[in-house]
């Protein structure tokens, strides 16, 4: 699968990508998710703090990206983080289906950010790169944002698929029937690839 960063983005913000096609998945209620999701919530509980959560250096490096990209991170936070906060409120994580709790779960244990997507749905090559002013979007959520020209977004050749730091847009989102997924985690200036 291809992938290409604009040089626009490259130049002014200097993100990183990583993707993955995952081919025949079969989603069923598993014991073992279950199993993995409470020993990931017991972990993170043992290890963090609530007061602490912003401080912790992959945290604190993706809040400054999204003051960077002019999001405020106490009204719309970084994925990872808002999962962290939640398991640390005793919500837990959100059981959504398979494919999206095993990503929470990895957005849990490594801080990164990821998204999910229907293979199926998307039509090669993937392209990051900066917003159109007036382009719009339905997000998962049946949420409509119309963009105004400095988001980063994941495309692939005819829509845009995530607008990173916003959320992923509801046509291609993972669904029951999904059994190709493509993975994408986002890296930011000063991670490490």
């Amino acid at each position: 699968m291809r992938l290409v960063i604009e040089d626009a983005v490259q130049k002014k913000i200097g993100i990183s990508v990583g993707i993955a096609a995952i081919r025949g998945v079969r989603q069923k209620e598993s014991s073992e998710i279950s199993k993995a999701i409470t020993e990931v919530e017991d972990a993170a509980r043992s290890k963090y703090k609530i007061d602490e959560v912003k401080d912790i250096r992959i945290i604190r490096q993706q809040r400054d990206f999204f003051w960077r990209m002019g999001v405020d991170p106490t009204k719309v936070r970084p994925a990872s983080e808002a999962l962290l906060r939640r398991i640390l409120r005793n919500k837990g994580l959100p059981r959504v289906s398979t494919i999206v709790d095993a990503y929470n779960l990895a957005s849990v244990e490594t801080l990164l950010t990821f998204s999910a997507f229907d293979l199926a749905r998307i039509a090669q090559p993937l392209s990051v790169r900066f917003s159109r002013a007036g382009e719009e979007v339905i997000l998962i959520g049946k949420r409509k944002k119309e963009l105004t020209g400095k988001e980063i977004v994941l495309t692939d050749s005819a829509k845009i698929l995530c607008v990173y730091v916003h959320g992923d847009v509801d046509e291609t989102k993972v669904t029951d029937s999904t059994t190709d997924v493509l993975l994408v985690t986002y890296g930011i200036p000063g991670m490490s690839h």
